[in-house]
């Protein structure tokens, strides 16, 4: 059914109903006395005034009762006959005095009212009918309506839901099945248009990574080769060379060249895996390894350590390398100041702290900066690619360790919790 007319039928079946209403609040019953029957009641009584008891008073359509001056009951002609004065004035009943040689011996009460009553009661019978006839059709027309409703409005807009669940959910293959019933076709077509275009965007984004991954995994390839010269020359000099300073400095050059071949490795590695699947293989060593990986980091002398516990922690020495010269080298890019590190035992872990006296980050930033591809706003004037302290994290926490960074009122700080074994 076309729903302008379900609409037009509700519309008339609520006029009915507020008829019906209005029909009970303007109801007038008629009130118009039988005068015969009221003559005749009295021609009877006063007949009979004498002997009441032998009049014949049952083929009377109004109950009466008669009254003696002293308003003592004489006769009742039904129990329904008013026999209070009061009562029938009340009710809008018939009074009328019994007159005898012209002189008034009591009163008659013609029950009139009674046919109001009555008229009223067939009214209210008529009326409740009318009235179930009436919600019994607006329910059912209100049903249909509802059906009607739900399958061109409740049901396509519920689809629209489940639908944009999906696409949040990155389901871009999920499809709107498009009716010409649907009152919402226009956006149903608009939205599938919509996963249309969001799934050939998705798929030329992935597309761009894959190209820059491949770029990427080239170009550290190449960079492998220069960096593998640099040890076997590095290493070549540090066998002819005859100062031991010279050696030291030569074998530092060698340490960093096999650190840069393992950065370009992971870097190799992280564009063609996922970075969370960098290996690493803690093993049980002495803390005494923290002063040799410090000083390695250490290219400008500006780092003091205090006193290293001595204890057994559970690490990866290479990894550990690559996230404590990654911190420092931060320290290096954006402080450029002296670093203290202190070192303390705290329950099940080795507490590090890499205090520099810089001006730190902004507070916001704090919470971003182990995100991938963060970089800070004090970071854009220097190079680099927002992986650092990513990949930092990952590692120690696959040592099963922490790492926080806050700022202090001396400059910017990271503490790193180690793992005892």
């Amino acid at each position: 059914m076309n729903i302008k007319k379900i609409a037009a039928v509700l519309i008339i079946f609520f006029l009915a109903g507020c008829l019906c209403s209005y029909s009970v609040v303007r109801f007038q019953p008629n009130n118009k006395t039988d005068v015969i029957t009221i003559n005749r009641i009295m021609k009877e009584v006063s007949n009979n005034w004498n002997r009441l008891e032998v009049g014949n008073y049952k083929s009377y359509t109004y109950p009466f009762s008669v009254l003696s001056l002293e308003n003592s009951v004489l006769l009742q002609s039904s129990p329904d006959a008013v026999v209070d004065v009061s009562t029938a004035l009340e009710n809008g009943d018939t009074i009328m005095n019994i007159e005898q040689n012209n002189e008034i011996v009591g009163k008659v009460i013609i029950t009139t009212s009674r046919d109001i009553d009555v008229a009223f009661k067939t009214f209210q019978k008529a009326l409740s009918f009318v009235i179930l006839i009436f919600f019994s059709v607006f329910t059912f027309f209100s049903a249909l309506y509802f059906i009607h409703l739900h399958g061109r409005i409740i049901r396509p807009f519920r689809e629209l839901e489940e639908f944009a669940k999906e696409i949040a959910n990155g389901n871009l293959d999920f499809t709107l099945k498009l009716n010409e019933n649907n009152i919402f076709g226009a956006f149903t077509q608009s939205f599938d248009i919509m996963r249309e275009q969001l799934k050939v965007a998705k798929h030329q984004e992935f597309l761009a990574n894959q190209s820059k991954k491949e770029l990427v995994a080239s170009l550290s390839h190449d960079i492998k080769t220069p960096v593998t010269s640099i040890k076997l020359t590095s290493e070549l000099l540090i066998v002819t060379a005859q100062d031991d300073k010279i050696k030291n400095k030569l074998t530092t050059i060698y340490q960093k060249a096999e650190q840069i071949n393992l950065l370009v490795t992971d870097l190799f590695h992280a564009t063609l895996n996922d970075l969370d699947k960098l290996s690493v293989t803690p093993i049980d060593t002495y803390s005494s390894i923290l002063e040799t990986i410090m000083k390695e980091a250490d290219c400008y002398d500006k780092i003091t350590m205090s006193a290293i516990p001595e204890c057994m922690i559970c690490i990866d020495p290479i990894r550990l390398n690559q996230v404590i010269a990654n911190i420092i080298y931060n320290s290096y890019k954006y402080a450029n100041t002296a670093i203290h590190v202190q070192f303390e035992i705290k329950d099940s872990f080795l507490e590090i702290k890499i205090q520099d006296f810089g001006k730190g980050v902004e507070e916001e930033e704090l919470p971003l900066l182990f995100n991938k591809f963060y970089r800070g706003k004090n970071a854009a004037t220097e190079s680099g690619s927002g992986l650092g302290l990513y990949i930092c994290k990952k590692l120690v926490e696959q040592m099963e360790g922490e790492i926080y960074c806050s700022n202090n009122e001396q400059g910017f700080l990271t503490l790193l919790y180690l793992k005892l074994a």
